[in-house]
């Protein structure tokens, strides 16, 4: 677990066992730890926190049934607009993507709303043939929208297109919709169902827009976006004033073309147009190594050729189903652009719409008839190109990253939560450096601990000397000076262990060194008076 999947999970179990979050607030709408976070990934974690504890599976269990959820809802909706096979192929394309996978293997809240999202749609479609289908169609789009933050601009667009394809209508789908009730003033029970559905989903952004401005989660989101980041903010300006010092032009010509605001555009549809270059959909993804452990890009080369098969398929079936889709396509980015570029998890609704051209152009080549060795050569090549780069995803994902992204996941915080549980017994006080990343957060978890010790911690911090601490039993977790530690330990009475992060090494003495997967420093452990044999077994 990294902090955000560790603070998630304490929450939830936190929450089962007093109905408060570990700041002490009761039942709340928005947590406070991880900037604000909507409460719809936590409450769903509920259940599992309490079967399994404030575990790594409690944490990652509903990302894991999400994306066994999305692939099932794809077949879905495949089925549901075009026929069994084609949404078989959906399936098969969305179960072996490696954007969708890497999204599976965390917790993540955007991997929540997506399959609460996919739900909503087959909930809408299906709401044409048997009415009440909306109203699940209105509380997940509602949820949806409480569960992940960039969804929460993205769900009131979508909601839109889908009206809107609606009205303009497919033949498939429209024929029961009583459209004519509309010009009459008339509206029929599933009319009804209908605007009550699109109520919630408008009372929800509404919700939405009051907890960002009333519980501080846009301060998280002002430091972000590029409108009000200061760094980007200084970067713009420096590019301006550096342009307008070598530009020959007229001034006049000069201050118009070089401005912050045509600038911020031009960085706008940077970060937006990002999310459609081969770079991030087929070749290296977005760089992060917890939502792109194989380190290539949300799709494989293949699909390429698959999505172009599907627009030309869907171009000749139905052309009002291919723009719902681009429109899909062109309002998932929306959100990651005002904060910077393509995000695996900001831009995850743009993946959907892409798996089904795919698995569309998927059903294309399966389905033409081969009458030559031209056409039977080509599909071998491709199908041996999907093996190949399958086989580098498998090795990557399964074998590399788990040892390589250590650190990405807090590995070191787990480490020092297991020599602080095993050896504490033996001394009078235990430390844990706040320098080893995600520390506060990761004893708790890996210790279990009463979440009432916790809120307490939070509310008032234990002191020793002049420094803070969150204090459990002889644990003490907080930061000293570097330059004091050594004087620190020393004028304690009674035994001590220090565990640090590798950066602290200079500053103790007399310590022992904890190295990672990849022989790599991770931790230094300082007994004061030398005590030996201190144990160390991972779990």
């Amino acid at each position: 677990m990294y902090g955000d999947g560790m603070t998630a999970v304490y929450d939830a179990w936190s929450i089962f066992k007093t109905a408060h979050d570990q700041k002490g607030n009761f039942l709340p709408l928005v947590f406070e730890l991880g900037g604000g976070r909507p409460a719809g990934y936590i409450y769903a974690t509920v259940p599992f926190a309490a079967l399994f504890g404030p575990t790594a599976l409690a944490s990652q269990m509903v990302s894991v049934l999400s994306g066994i959820g999305i692939v099932l809802l794809l077949f879905l909706i495949g089925r549901q607009l075009f026929s069994e096979k084609i949404g078989l192929s959906i399936a098969a394309v969305s179960a072996l993507n490696p954007w969708e996978l890497s999204m599976s293997r965390g917790p993540y809240e955007s991997h929540f709303a997506l399959f609460l999202t996919l739900l909503g749609v087959y909930a809408f479609i299906k709401g044409f043939r048997h009415k009440y289908w909306f109203l699940l169609w209105g509380l997940t789009f509602g949820l949806a929208s409480q569960t992940y933050g960039s969804y929460r601009l993205t769900i009131p667009l979508f909601t839109i297109l889908l009206l809107i394809w609606i009205l303009c209508h497919s033949e498939r789908l429209a024929k029961n919709l009583t459209i004519r009730s509309f010009t009459a003033f008339r509206m029929t029970t599933k009319d009804i169902i209908l605007f009550l559905s699109l109520g919630v989903v408008i009372l929800s952004t509404i919700l939405s827009a009051y907890l960002t401005i009333s519980k501080g989660q846009g301060d998280r989101f002002d430091i972000l976006n590029i409108f009000k980041n200061p760094a980007v903010r200084s970067q713009i300006s420096q590019k301006v004033k550096a342009d307008r010092l070598v530009d020959t032009s007229s001034p006049a010509f000069s201050y118009t073309f070089h401005n912050p605001p045509l600038e911020l555009a031009g960085l706008l549809a940077e970060n937006y147009f990002s999310n459609f270059f081969p770079e991030f959909l087929f070749i290296k993804g977005d760089g992060e190594p917890r939502h792109n452990p194989a380190e290539i890009g949300g799709m494989f080369w293949i699909d390429f050729v698959l999505i172009i098969l599907g627009i030309v398929f869907l171009y000749k079936k139905d052309k009002r189903l291919l723009l719902l889709l681009a429109g899909w396509a062109l309002i998932a980015p929306i959100p990651t652009s005002l904060v910077g570029s393509a995000h695996a998890l900001r831009s995850s609704l743009l993946l959907p719409p892409l798996i089904i051209l795919a698995g569309l152009g998927l059903y294309k080549l399966l389905t033409t008839r081969k009458s030559n060795k031209i056409s039977a050569a080509a599909l071998t090549i491709l199908a041996l190109l999907f093996i190949f780069q399958f086989g580098i995803f498998l090795d990557k994902f399964y074998f590399v990253a788990p040892r390589k992204n250590t650190k990405s996941w807090s590995y070191p915080a787990k480490k020092a939560s297991a020599f602080a549980l095993q050896n504490k017994d033996k001394f009078d006080y235990v430390f844990l450096s706040n320098d080893i990343d995600n520390m506060e957060f990761a004893y708790p978890v890996y210790a279990k601990l009463d979440p009432g010790q916790v809120i307490n911690q939070n509310r008032t911090p234990a002191k020793l000397d002049e420094y803070k601490f969150f204090k459990y039993d002889n644990v003490y977790i907080g930061s000293i000076p570097h330059t004091r530690l050594i004087k620190f330990i020393k004028d304690l009475e009674g035994s001590v262990l220090y565990v640090g992060s590798a950066k602290e090494q200079p500053y103790l003495e007399n310590y022992q060194l904890v190295r990672g997967f990849d022989e790599s420093l991770e931790l230094v452990a300082m007994p004061k008076d030398q005590i030996p044999n201190l144990d160390y077994k991972d779990f």
